[in-house]
């Protein structure tokens, strides 16, 4: 295809921002003042060009994903492969690990073999889960950045143990993929000893960020997803986010605008609430990357400061009905992220009955996806005659491609975002110090006699239940 009809073709396919339900002038009371917003462009601006500085220097590898054709062809690869094998696979991992390739799974898996994402041990579930499975046609893909999630880690042997005991120690193999580090931690360890076949996470990329590499992408090009198209839209919406202009560059206003939120009209929850059942994951994805790079109790220098709103997934129209009445009555003290899907892929026309009736005649011969998306609509201008804050997203489709484009504007708005509250949006103190616990509780070595383990312990020992 040639250049100026794919740049049409993707300028058809580029999701949009709408800020007008964040700022006073659209808003019957309250709102943000352009004037603030306007005042803050410069600061923005900073953020962008010190991101541009950092890549060059080679310090964010997260956003230079878009580009990665080893690893995407071995991805591919590897997936087509396993497709010929199989007829499902199961994602064993928890956290970024689980909800990226979810996320894609959700909004864009079909045709292919059946993948589940098993990112949680509880036995009830894990267990129903691996009764049902044909093992001889079954294959497992292990992700765990650190190679040491204590979770992940109980799911493999379990799995394991399964596989060598129903096809024996040379056969149960070609039944395991491990996603890790490519020179630490255990699981790492374990593929050089038992050769399995890997993948690897980049170096100086999280857990949390790692939906466009073989992490997210390898579960997702299984189920029959064009991986290819999802770094396409990443890399479209990169262009489109390297402008220091504010009113250019989607993820610098988004990041800026919450930014504001946070800190001017005091909001403590950013709620992102997508208009397609299909996008469901990719808001809780949303949720753990603002929740773990946001939440900071100190700045780049050190200094004491509570930063971070309370993300929170909802999905329209059903948590509308859940949750519009507090939204509007109760505390101004959220900004509700609208995804709206122009063309949902399909339409559903209602029948033409009880036209006599008017509470239910109206809707004759409208279609599902005009009705959800006239519910969002309606949604957007209750929060504004309130005064309460909004912002729209706009998608033309799901589609592989714009689906990119979402994954990179929200990680993109996370880096800015925390260059405006001025904290480490790749650290996570408090979520590591959780897993140091979980480690001592369990009785790993080295870690089960932390004094702080002990003493709870003991405390815990002493209270009686009610």
């Amino acid at each position: 295809m040639p250049d100026f009809r794919r740049r049409a073709v993707r300028e058809r396919m580029t999701v949009r921002l709408d800020p007008s339900g964040m700022l006073s002038e659209a808003l019957e009371e309250g709102g943000l003042a352009r004037a603030d917003l306007e005042a803050l462009a410069e600061r923005a601006a900073d953020c962008v060009r010190t991101v541009a500085e950092r890549r060059r220097g080679g310090q964010m590898p997260v956003l230079d994903l878009v580009e990665q054709p080893e690893a995407l062809a071995r991805t591919t690869a590897l997936a087509r492969e396993v497709r010929d094998e199989i007829d499902t696979l199961v994602v064993l991992g928890v956290g970024g690990s689980a909800l990226g390739s979810r996320a894609m799974l959700s909004a864009l898996g079909a045709g292919g073999p059946r993948v589940v994402v098993a990112d949680n041990v509880d036995p009830w579930s894990l267990g129903a889960l691996l009764d049902d499975l044909d093992l001889t046609r079954t294959a497992f893909n292990v992700v765990s950045k650190s190679g040491e999630t204590a979770s992940t880690i109980a799911q493999f042997m379990i799995v394991r143990d399964r596989l060598l005991r129903a096809l024996g120690a040379i056969d149960y193999k070609p039944r395991v993929i491990i996603t890790t580090d490519a020179e630490r931690g255990s699981l790492r360890q374990i593929v050089n000893d038992e050769g399995f076949r890997d993948l690897a996470v980049p170096a100086g990329v999280g857990s949390r960020f790692s939906v466009l590499t073989a992490a997210g992408l390898f579960p997702a090009a299984v189920g029959g997803v064009r991986v290819e198209d999802v770094l396409a839209g990443a890399a479209w919406m990169d262009q489109r986010t390297r402008s220091p202009l504010l009113w250019e560059n989607p993820a610098l206003l988004l990041a800026a605008l919450l930014y504001l939120a946070e800190t001017q009209a005091q909001t403590h929850t950013v709620v992102l609430m997508p208009y397609s059942d299909r996008l469901r994951a990719l808001a809780r994805w949303f949720a753990q990357v603002w929740a773990e790079s946001l939440g900071k109790a100190v700045d780049l220098d050190g200094r004491p400061r509570a930063v971070g709103t309370t993300p929170q997934a909802a999905v329209g129209v059903s948590d509308q009905h859940a949750l519009l009445q507090l939204w509007l009555d109760g505390p101004a003290d959220r900004v509700v992220c609208f995804v709206r899907v122009e063309d949902h892929g399909r339409e559903i026309e209602i029948p033409s009955a009880y036209g006599d009736l008017e509470g239910v005649g109206y809707l004759r011969g409208k279609g599902l996806g005009a009705l959800l998306n006239t519910e969002q609509r309606a949604t957007e201008l209750a929060l504004q005659q309130r005064g309460r804050l909004s912002l729209t997203l706009s998608v033309p489709q799901i589609n592989a491609f714009t689906i990119g484009q979402l994954v990179f504007l929200f990680e993109a708005a996370t880096v800015f975002a925390a260059g405006l509250h001025r904290v480490n949006s790749w650290d996570q103190p408090a979520a590591d110090e959780g897993r140091q616990l979980t480690f001592g509780l369990a009785g790993r070595k080295a870690w089960e006699d932390r004094e702080e383990v002990e003493a709870w312990l003991a405390a815990k020992a002493t209270r009686s239940l009610v």
